[in-house]
């Protein structure tokens, strides 16, 4: 697969930013559709399970607000309103980036990112931003946490949410691009690989807090009993 090029990708999996290219067509087996009133649901197992997802995210975050941390590469306490700000701005950044790539390559705003007639589906700036952003973040996600663990916890349990999560991850992005195509023909087109994605995404973000959960405290005097300091 050459970089940048989405065609196989498109083919496999049901993957929303393919719907960026003009000559997009559905993957070889398309979810049934579900009437409602005078409109048509269409993967509605995923739609169902990214509420689960939203709902579960939420309660996360209540959960969180409880807890504290500055550990290791943290420049500030979880929770502070700095961090706070800090987090939805990247957020912000993020999001107005993919967006703008997103636009131009669909509607050709600057001429500059809108995919050639002879390689329809090849965009440099959209599948860097959309794919190998996010696999890069995640990769230097895992190294840090590891070696905040290993360099500054008495306690090797966190790592165990580490793994969980990166298995969570690994087997979502599988059955996303290796497998939609099979599971959507095996279940007669009621279900894909982004309902099953979805759910394992949410697993492992999930871990992701359970570890986090394990390397803070709600009470900062508690920090000697864990912290190798």
């Amino acid at each position: 697969m050459k970089y940048g090029d989405f065609t196989s990708l498109c083919e496999r999996s049901p993957l929303p930013v393919c719907r960026v290219f003009k000559d997009y067509e559905l993957p070889s087996c398309s979810l049934n559709s579900y009437s409602a009133g005078s409109s048509y649901i269409v993967n509605l197992p995923d739609f169902v399970a990214s509420i689960i997802s939203f709902l579960v995210m939420m309660y996360l975050a209540f959960r969180a607000h409880r807890k504290i941390a500055a550990v290791g590469f943290q420049f500030m306490a979880d929770g502070s309103f700095a961090s706070i700000l800090t987090f939805v701005g990247v957020g912000v950044v993020i999001f107005i980036t993919m967006g703008f790539i997103a636009v131009d390559t669909a509607f050709g705003v600057s001429s500059g990112l809108q995919p050639k007639p002879s390689e329809p589906f090849l965009s440099y700036g959209l599948f860097t931003i959309y794919l190998v952003f996010p696999l890069l973040a995640i990769v230097i996600f895992m190294v840090m946490q590891t070696i905040i663990v290993v360099k500054f916890l008495a306690v090797r349990r966190p790592l165990l949410w580490l793994l969980c999560a990166f298995v969570c991850f690994a087997v979502a992005q599988a059955l996303m691009f290796a497998a939609s195509n099979k599971i959507c023909t095996g279940s007669n087109s009621k279900i894909d690989g982004a309902f099953f994605a979805t759910l394992l995404d949410t697993a492992a973000i999930v871990c992701i807090y359970g570890f986090w959960s394990t390397i803070t405290v709600d009470d900062s005097e508690d920090y000697d009993d864990v912290y190798k300091y």
